[in-house]
Parts: structure tokens; C-alpha cells; sequence
């Protein structure tokens, strides 16, 4: 078999590159086409045989890559991201050596997609919390910590929610009983609240949200009026209530563990005073 052939049977898509700013492909086979969803004209006529239009990730990053691969003389071997003509997002593992008499790179790339999305579930799944399909204590902290880094955030609020007499359920019903009570109130919170919050579950009957740039505070007291009213449930003659402690902090001057605290506090107050109802901490 000679190379041609081999550069044409081989499954995995087989480029041949410029050492260029854009990776301007000079030839490649049917496989590398059929993974692009372009055909070689498509390629030629909207791209100019620019293989870097393909790419999602930052191409800064890695042009420095290649540029490092040249001067050591080294295999290029990097993951990335592309985008092919159906707008689906690919993953892919390229595979490079450059050929320093004729400054070219000559490319194997493999579509690594499936092992990608194995690993995302795998980790997604490691955050949830089983019961309420909310974010697990340890998500739950880290997002909000991410969250409170970020220079986008300017203020910041979190309400800390507790069932009232879900303990009372418990002993009277049995764990599951009270395990069905949690996957009610994981999926109410989440009809209430879109994927801009943040939403998890601490453990037993405690869940944590956590907002970021909230309009007004006014917003706020309607959101804790909307779980109390969404939270009361009823379960066996057993009435079952949140209390809510909230704070506001109007300009971001708390972390994680301070708000939990004021929270904490005025969940606290709550429950000693009417239970069944919310008071919010404005800083």
C-alpha cells in the first residue's frame, strides 16, 4: 500500500498544514471531511482552507502550542474544540508532527466527543445531590465561592430554607416518606427559580440559593414569598412549611461563609418568632 492510500484508508481524519497563524490546510482525507461535515470545495470556498475557522477554544493558546511544538521539535498533541457544518461542538484529540524542510505540519486528528461527554456526566453527576436533584453541599459551596470571585457580580444575595416539621414527618412516616417530601421541594425550587441561580441542598431538610446581581431587594421579598407559598405542603395530616433567613448584601462585601452565617441567624430569629415565614438581613 502506498502512502496515498494509507493517507485515504486510515479511519481517523489526516491533514497536511501550513505552519501558518491558521493552520491553512493543504490536503486532507475523506475522514477529516466527514468529520467537518464540509466537503473540500465547502472548505476552499467559505473558510480559504482555514482549518483555525473550525476551532471554538481560544486560538491564542494554541498557536502557542504550535509555536513551542516548532522550536523543540516536539509532537504537538492537544484537545480542543470544533464546530462542524451541522453546529454540533466536537471534541477532538490532534496529533501533530512539524516537517521543518517543507514548514508543514502533518495532522492526525480523533473525534473524542463520546469520552468527553461520559466525563461531563460523570462529574455532573458527582455534584447532585440524589434526592432533590439540587447541587450537593460540596457543588453547591464551590459554584457560589466562583460565583462571589467573579468581577460580574456587584451584589449578592443567598436565603437559607428549612422545612418546618419535617422531623416530626420522619419519625411519624418513616425516612422515605421524607425522602419523597425533599424531591417535591428540589423540584418546585426549581420551577421557581431558572439555571441563572444557584440552588442546593446543605442536607436533612436544608436547602441554600444563592443570587447574583438581584434587580431590587423588592425581588428579593418576592421570591421568599413565592417559596413559602410553593412550600406548604401537606403530607399525611402533617403540615409541612419553610422558614426562610436571607440576607442581602447590595455590595458584595461577604463571602460564602459569612453570608451562610447572617443567613443562619436570621433563620434562627425566623423560627423562634413565627415560623413559617422569612426575614431578610439587608448589608
Amino acid at each position: 500500500m502506498n502512502n496515498m492510500n494509507f493517507f485515504e484508508k486510515i479511519s481517523c481524519g489526516a491533514l497536511i498544514c501550513k505552519n501558518d497563524p491558521y493552520s491553512t490546510i493543504v490536503q486532507a482525507n475523506n475522514a477529516f471531511y466527514n468529520l467537518i461535515g464540509y466537503t473540500k470545495e465547502e472548505m476552499q470556498q467559505l473558510f480559504d482552507n482555514k482549518f483555525s475557522a473550525l476551532v471554538l477554544d481560544d486560538l491564542e493558546e494554541i498557536l502557542k502550542k504550535v509555536s513551542d511544538s516548532v522550536k523543540n521539535t516536539n509532537i504537538l498533541d492537544y484537545e480542543f474544540r470544533i464546530k462542524n457544518k451541522y453546529g454540533h461542538t466536537l471534541w477532538i484529540h490532534d496529533i501533530a508532527t512539524y516537517n521543518p524542510e517543507d514548514d508543514l505540519f502533518y495532522v492526525v486528528i480523533m473525534d473524542i466527543t463520546y469520552r468527553e461527554n461520559i466525563l461531563q456526566n460523570i462529574s455532573k453527576s458527582s455534584e447532585m445531590d440524589s434526592l432533590s436533584n439540587l447541587l450537593n453541599r460540596g457543588a453547591l459551596e464551590k459554584q457560589i465561592k466562583n460565583k462571589i470571585s467573579s468581577k460580574k457580580t456587584k451584589s449578592q444575595a443567598m436565603f437559607l430554607i428549612d422545612l418546618d416539621n419535617f422531623k416530626k414527618l420522619n419519625d411519624t412516616m418513616g425516612h422515605q416518606v421524607g425522602d419523597e417530601v425533599i424531591k417535591v421541594v428540589g423540584e418546585k425550587l426549581k420551577t421557581i427559580f431558572n439555571k441563572n441561580f444557584i440552588l442546593g441542598r446543605l442536607g436533612g431538610d436544608e436547602f441554600v440559593i444563592y443570587l447574583d446581581n438581584p434587580s431590587s431587594e423588592k425581588i428579593l421579598h418576592q421570591y421568599m414569598k413565592n417559596i413559602l407559598n410553593s412550600l406548604n405542603l401537606s403530607s399525611n395530616n402533617i403540615t409541612i412549611e419553610s422558614s426562610i433567613g436571607a440576607v442581602y448584601d447590595s455590595k458584595k462585601i461577604y463571602s460564602f461563609e459569612e453570608l451562610y452565617r447572617i443567613s443562619d441567624i436570621a433563620l434562627y430569629e425566623v423560627k423562634n418568632e413565627k415560623k413559617g415565614n422569612y426575614l431578610l438581613k439587608k448589608i
